[in-house]
């Protein structure tokens, strides 16, 4: 194989080696981006969940996002030292916990989607706006989701 950083070409055929590459890429910088304001992808993606209305427990969390549930807590358990998260005993269960951001959460998570839009302006710097939308649209579509979401949030 040359020396080359560049996949062969029967790799860069295959739809989904591309897709893992973008989201290698985009995850690195992400990543680096967030970690400057003491965050990470998955920090950001609990405070955006939590923004949402409706009670989530810690399961259903851990299962909407892929997370496990002992990598859960000690996300949770950061957030909550912070103070961006709080969590409350159910009223009908006191064993499970309602989680909800916290005003310094909510601060955060805003924060958090500003640097994260920066870093897809830049991670998409070469698709147009309209090739973007087709993209997330193509992806929701590959996945089953409605191309609703593939509109910016309103």
């Amino acid at each position: 194989m040359p020396a080359s950083t560049t996949p062969p070409e029967r790799l860069l055929r295959n739809p989904t080696f591309v897709v893992a590459q973008l989201h290698r890429v985009g995850r690195e910088d992400l990543e680096a981006v967030l970690a400057a304001e003491g965050l990470n992808l998955r920090t950001h993606w609990i405070l955006c969940c939590l923004e949402e209305p409706g009670e989530l427990s810690q399961k259903q969390l851990a299962d909407v996002l892929g997370i496990d549930r002992s990598d859960m807590v000690r996300l949770l358990d950061d957030l909550e030292e912070r103070g961006f998260v709080a969590r409350t005993k159910n009223a009908k269960d006191r064993r499970k916990h309602v989680l909800s951001l916290t005003t310094a959460g909510r601060h955060v998570r805003e924060r958090s989607d500003e640097l994260v839009e920066k870093a897809f302006d830049q991670l998409y710097g070469n698709l147009s706006a309209k090739e973007r939308r087709s993209l997330q649209r193509l992806v929701l579509k590959a996945l089953g989701l409605p191309k609703k979401y593939a509109a910016p949030p309103t």
